[in-house]
């Protein structure tokens, strides 16, 4: 059974090491990498050599590596103008995202198929091998995840974050509500409401087309889900196909 390893990690990369990543010690990731390495909390050092972090390691004999990340400067790239005079026009090259130390001094060799994944804030490496199966991946990344979650104490560091998002019309929200009148209304669900304080029963509202894949925020593309349903929704294995029956249902229901 080949790896899915987006079963297992929340972001991942990979990538095939190449003869320039060793000659020059410098890894250079890919944008899914360099996602997966950000939303590990790691951000590039300021500082050369770059502030060494380590990266848990699956399948292998030692549990974690040292790295760095940093952004390199580049020497612009010279244009050449016009060929008849001779004139040349140096162009700016962006930094470019890269990774050292032992990461890549020691533990890559060229051609290996290096994975990084993220899963909540830990950042793993894993060697990729045609013998590298999803349940010997998870059985390690879940020793690997309890074992720092037993070290895991206090409260945890609080963080800013600015994030874009939709701005729902609340009387479509309310409508809703009413028009289903506290039920749950994707067919066939048994599951049980739990009340609110007020002890009016909770339900969610949900819109089956998502806003973010272009559905309307109106009444026509809203459905009330119990709280199961609604996760199953955004979450589940047969969630497309569900889409299709709440989206039948609510055309052969309007009001």
């Amino acid at each position: 059974m080949a790896t899915d390893w987006g079963d297992i990690f929340d972001i991942y990369g990979e990538k095939e090491v190449s003869a320039t990543d060793k000659s020059r010690a410098a890894y250079v990731p890919t944008i899914s990498q360099r996602a997966a390495i950000r939303a590990a909390g790691i951000v590039p050092s300021k500082t050369r050599p770059g502030v060494e972090f380590q990266i848990t390691l699956l399948n292998e004999p030692t549990s974690s590596i040292g790295a760095s990340f940093y952004e390199a400067l580049r020497k612009p790239k010279v244009k050449v103008k016009s060929p008849l005079v001779g004139t040349k026009k140096k162009k700016a090259r962006t930094p470019e995202a890269r990774m050292g130390h032992a990461f890549i001094s020691s533990w890559l060799q060229v051609g290996d198929l290096v994975i990084l994944g993220v899963i909540g804030n830990q950042l793993f490496a894993v060697k990729k091998k045609r013998s590298l199966t999803t349940r010997r991946v998870v059985s390690q990344v879940g020793e690997k995840v309890l074992a720092l979650a037993a070290r895991a104490k206090g409260r945890p560091v609080v963080r800013s974050v600015v994030r874009n998002d939709f701005v729902r019309n609340p009387f479509v929200v309310r409508g809703a509500a009413i028009r289903s009148k506290g039920k749950c209304e994707m067919p066939g669900c048994v599951t049980k409401l739990f009340c609110r304080d007020d002890g009016s029963p909770h339900v969610e509202v949900h819109h089956i087309i998502p806003l973010a894949e272009g559905g309307d925020d109106s009444m026509s593309n809203v459905a009330t889900l119990c709280a199961q349903c609604h996760r199953e929704q955004h979450l589940g294995l047969h969630r497309n196909a569900k889409r299709v029956l709440l989206a039948a249902y609510r055309k052969k229901h309007p009001t």
